[in-house]
């Protein structure tokens, strides 16, 4: 009989705390590990109290200074926070505190911001999700991140015992870009394919769909783009965004519906943050879900959509043909080129044969390889096997 395996995850965003997609994954494989039986921990930054309680299981510590330093001090020019400094080497030395107490087996972080100062003293996991130096390169931007935090982010990946990738292609960008030798075993993400499954839609309007943040890498401004010569083909076709848009993104976004003809304009509706509760109506109503991120680790929204049986067209760029076989999960457009991004979306909407073939597809593929309820075994079965 297999003894029980201790966990502990490093996560600063763990629900009830406001969750990105990080956030949101880690409470997911640590809720359903310890429904396999493991014993899990959570340790992050988090409010005054409670700092410690159970949720579904899982063992949360939260994390509390009550009176960071907000001095900056300026390392080759860049200003760099003693707040943050302070936090990264006191959650380092509370996850070694807690795996010596508890006698825990590892510790799985992440390279996104590279949130621990230096190793625990048992096998150090660390999940790519797509760091920030990882996704600047692959915007093509260029690296202008301060040096603690491009030093972080790779000491973070460097000093890990094992690599889990998302994706095979953000283990391959993060390889090239990090210089990295070590050896990644690629888990992909999972959907929980009970919660997104086909329901006959409210509405057969011709709906086309995007759903996540409106950010530039995230291909929204290309699918404005394809906009005029949809909207050409099927004037009754109406383009829902769905997603949170911040700062320089807003600004991009509002810019860019502003060059759209009036007609083609009134044709897009921005509806903001979606619930959770809500997304499976979303992806139902769609007549076609569009994906068309230029740099993305895995591209999760795309696979809820695919659960929902609903026809995709997905990037070919990025972990895109991950995610879709082309003519038989979904369609591939490069979404650099709106020609080819508008006639894949024109292509689904006009025939329905088509449309009811690729939905199909799609469902499958998530049952076959993204299924929710074979992640946590997955991981375990990673789990057992580097542990000494």
């Amino acid at each position: 009989m297999n003894p029980r395996l201790k966990i502990c995850f490093v996560c600063n965003e763990y629900p009830p705390m406001p969750a990105n997609g990080i956030g949101v994954f880690v409470q997911t494989l640590a809720e359903q590990l310890a429904g396999l039986g493991a014993d899990v921990w959570v340790v992050g930054y988090g409010k005054k109290d409670p700092k410690r309680f159970t949720q579904n299981g899982v063992q949360v510590h939260w994390i509390y200074l009550p009176h960071p330093l907000h001095k900056t001090v300026r390392i080759q020019g860049y200003p760099v926070s003693i707040a943050r400094l302070i936090k990264r080497f006191y959650l380092s030395l509370s996850v070694n505190q807690l795996v010596r107490q508890e006698n825990i087996n590892l510790v799985e972080s992440h390279d996104f911001s590279g949130p621990l100062a230096f190793r625990p003293p048992c096998p150090l996991v660390v999940r790519l999700h797509g760091s920030v130096l990882v996704y600047r390169h692959g915007e093509g931007r260029p690296d202008d991140m301060s040096p603690l935090d491009r030093h972080f982010e790779i000491k973070q990946v460097r000093m890990a015992n094992y690599l889990v990738g998302v994706s095979h292609h953000i283990d391959q960008e993060t390889r090239q870009v990090m210089k990295l030798d070590q050896p990644c075993e690629v888990i992909y993400n999972g959907v929980d394919s009970d919660y997104f499954r086909p329901v006959p839609p409210a509405t057969t309007h011709k709906q086309i769909l995007f759903v996540g943040n409106l950010m530039w890498r995230k291909g929204v401004l290309d699918l404005l783009h394809a906009m005029p010569e949809i909207y050409e083909r099927h004037p009754d076709a109406e383009l829902i965004i769905a997603g949170g848009a911040g700062g320089q993104h807003s600004q991009q976004l509002t810019a860019e519906l502003e060059t759209l003809p009036s007609l083609v304009r009134q044709r897009v509706k921005l509806i903001g943050n979606v619930s959770r509760s809500r997304l499976p109506e979303l992806y139902n109503n769609a007549a076609v879900f569009v994906f068309p991120s230029r740099v993305e680790a895995f591209g999760l929204t795309c696979a809820e959509a695919m659960a929902c049986g609903r026809p995709v067209v997905a990037t070919s760029l990025a972990s895109g043909p991950e995610l879709v076989e082309d003519g038989i999960s979904g369609l591939l457009a490069d979404p650099r080129d709106p020609a080819e991004l508008a006639s894949k979306v024109c292509a689904v909407l006009e025939d329905k044969e088509l449309a009811r073939r690729l939905g199909t597809g799609a469902r499958q593929r998530v049952l076959d390889n993204f299924n929710l309820h074979d992640l946590g075994n997955k991981n375990l079965a990673f789990y057992r096997s580097i542990i000494p």
